[in-house]
């Protein structure tokens, strides 16, 4: 049986690749930043821990099996980005290099197809033969949308942005 979600091109075979394609753009999946690159200048150091947690992420091959895995995604072929998509927003939110904001990420994942509509079945973590750890990097990415979620809210439903919470109204 070949790998469900994808377009079929024949016998076994499937089209992975306009679908990651697709979800790239979605995501943006590059580094955003106003600096301009020089090469005859020297890269910005970074950590070692933090970039042995983003080489961690970055070990996707992009196979498909989780996304073929994806309950979700098997029920809703066409809108939902599934986990290679949130493991790469997971992956330039730890980049220093990206100046995106979280409220950016969110117009791009907070969403019923993006991160709100995972099923948390974690089809794609039993799957993925690297071996990403991918439920981490769900639930983080829930976490901080939901946070920012909420802080929408409250900028929206409350003049001047402020959380009144605690307060006393007679």
């Amino acid at each position: 049986m070949p790998m469900p979600v994808f377009k079929l091109i024949g016998d076994l075979s499937v089209d992975t690749g306009t679908w990651f394609r697709s979800m790239n753009e979605k995501v943006q999946s590059w580094i955003h930043t106003d600096k301009v690159f020089r090469v005859e200048e020297d890269e910005e150091r970074m950590d070692n821990a933090l970039a042995e947690e983003i080489y961690e992420l970055e070990r996707c091959i992009e196979c498909g099996c989780c996304v073929a895995a994806c309950g979700k995604a098997n029920m809703a072929p066409e809108g939902f980005m599934g986990a290679t998509a949130f493991n790469r927003i997971a992956r330039f939110m730890m980049d220093p290099r990206d100046q995106r904001s979280t409220d950016e990420y969110f117009e791009v994942v907070g969403n019923d197809e993006g991160i709100f509509g995972c099923l948390g079945l974690l089809g794609c973590e039993d799957t993925c033969p690297k071996k990403i750890p991918l439920q981490d990097q769900l639930g983080i990415l829930r976490r901080k949308m939901g946070f920012s979620q909420v802080k929408h809210l409250f900028k929206t439903l409350i003049p001047g942005g402020h959380s009144h919470v605690g307060t006393k109204s007679m």
